[in-house]
């Protein structure tokens, strides 16, 4: 996945949890809870990826190693969005 925060350039992490109702991902980027965030989610038998926006809700303390993981609600979606991501996650499991 690629995120993008406001004003920030693209960081791109790994979704390690998915669901209709948001993501946990790790990512290198430094987020704080509250702040929206625009994702780029690319399945691996999607033909597109699928842009969805989010808000974080909580992130785990830096630690050893590459990445933090932060847990994202999403947002602002439309009816025609939740039923592409839902075909989506059906689709990788």
């Amino acid at each position: 996945m690629a995120l993008q925060e406001a004003g920030t350039p693209f960081a791109y992490g790994v979704v390690a949890n998915i669901s209709d109702g948001g993501a946990c991902i790790w990512t290198n980027a430094d987020l704080e809870a509250g702040r929206s965030v625009s994702l780029r989610l690319s399945f691996t038998r999607g033909s597109q990826p699928l842009d969805e926006e989010g808000v974080v809700v909580w992130g785990e303390p830096p630690g050893v190693g590459a990445g933090v993981r932060y847990g994202l609600q999403w947002s602002g979606q439309t009816a025609d969005r939740k039923q592409r991501l839902a075909r989506m996650i059906s689709a990788s499991t």
